[in-house]
């Protein structure tokens, strides 16, 4: 991977209003989380971390999706991708480059929405003393960490989408259709194991689903949220070097695929 093409990238995400939309997020989680708290009179600290914890979740990987759809399906519509590859370097670094630059870029802005959510629980906190109060230490960074694996998780199956995309919007779509299935399969299986009546069949789709989550990673169990607002460590699930493990893995193995389709693609 190159250096020079992982600034290039920065540079580019910066000139195409990136500031402005850290700016626009930070205002959208922090009145968010101070709203949902206006809405629960006994645990109003628990519930503006909660909400602020669904929306950085949300928005991230919606700004991380169109980053990916413009910096690398975009630039292959607009036939730039030809200028970019004259240089001396392989497609594969360059979509490396391109992935890792935007998922850096991810992660900052994951961060700096993580501390001015912590400031308006904090303040939200001071107006009522909960029995049980929120984790601002380090469960609230062991939940932040995991949702930047998240990230990372989406931003890879974005990159693959991307080396074969004939269309940019296919990026933006089937990410986000990825997120939504990953994050919600094993929830569902899990319900439907506990409550087969709620459906007609269920133990059909129970089947069904089961085979799908062969081929997805379960980002629902990077959301540990309940560690922090909790404040017990006894929410994460076992084993826990999975939780590493599991999106580092499924992430490699995508952006790998990617890096190969991508230097296998015609331009024409």
């Amino acid at each position: 991977m190159g250096m020079a093409e992982f600034r290039l990238t920065l540079l580019l995400l910066f000139r195409s209003r990136f500031g402005t939309m850290l700016l626009i997020l930070t205002g959208l989680v922090a009145g968010g989380a101070w709203m949902g708290a206006q809405f629960s009179p006994r645990q109003p600290a628990t519930v503006a971390l909660d909400v602020g914890l669904s929306m950085i979740r949300l928005a991230v990987p919606f700004l991380m999706l169109v980053q990916i759809q413009d910096l690398v399906a975009r630039e292959v519509e607009r036939r730039l991708i030809l200028n970019s590859l004259t240089y001396p370097r392989s497609r594969a670094a360059f979509l490396l480059a391109r992935y890792a630059a935007i998922v850096t870029a991810a992660w900052a802005v994951t961060w700096v929405l993580a501390l001015v959510l912590g400031l308006v629980v904090v303040g939200v906190g001071k107006t009522y003393a909960q029995a049980t109060p929120v984790a601002l230490g380090a469960p609230y960074l062991a939940v932040v960490t995991a949702c930047c694996l998240d990230f990372a998780v989406v931003a890879a199956f974005a990159a693959l989408a991307a080396s074969v995309a004939t269309t940019p919007n296919l990026v933006l779509f089937s990410g986000l259709g990825f997120m939504i299935a990953a994050r919600s399969v094993s929830v569902i299986i899990t319900l439907l194991s506990r409550e087969q009546e709620l459906v007609t069949g269920a133990q059909w789709y129970h089947q069904g689903l089961q085979s799908v989550q062969w081929f997805l990673p379960d980002l629902a169990a990077l959301d540990i949220r309940a560690v922090a607002l909790y404040g017990k460590w006894a929410f994460l699930p076992t084993p826990v070097w999975g939780l590493a493990v599991m999106p580092l893995a499924y992430s490699c193995l995508a952006v790998s695929l990617a890096c190969l389709a991508f230097e296998r693609r015609q331009f024409a």
